[in-house]
C-alpha cells in the first residue's frame, strides 16, 4: 500500500522535471533568437551607429535602447513560440 503514493510522488516529479527541462530550453532559444535578431537589426538598420561601442563608452541612451529592443524582441518570439 506504500508504493502508490510513491508512484505518484515519482510520476509529479519526473513530469514537473520535464516540463521545466522544456521551459529552460525554450528560454535559451528565446534569448538566443533575440540576440541574433538584434545584431542582424544593428547592422542593417543602424549602419552608422555601432551599439556595442556606444555602450562601451558609456552611452545610457544607447544602453537603454539596446536593451529595449532586446526586451521587446524577445517578448515577440515568447508570443509566438507558444
Amino acid at each position: 500500500m506504500m508504493i502508490l503514493p510513491v508512484l505518484a510522488f515519482l510520476d509529479i516529479f519526473f513530469s514537473s522535471f520535464f516540463s521545466l527541462i522544456v521551459n529552460v530550453f525554450y528560454a535559451c532559444l528565446t534569448i538566443l533568437l533575440a540576440v541574433g535578431i538584434l545584431w542582424l537589426v544593428d547592422g542593417h538598420v543602424f549602419k552608422e551607429i555601432d551599439f556595442l561601442k556606444e555602450i562601451q563608452k558609456g552611452n545610457i541612451a544607447a544602453a537603454i535602447f539596446a536593451g529595449f529592443f532586446l526586451l521587446s524582441v524577445c517578448l515577440l518570439l515568447s508570443f509566438t513560440m507558444r
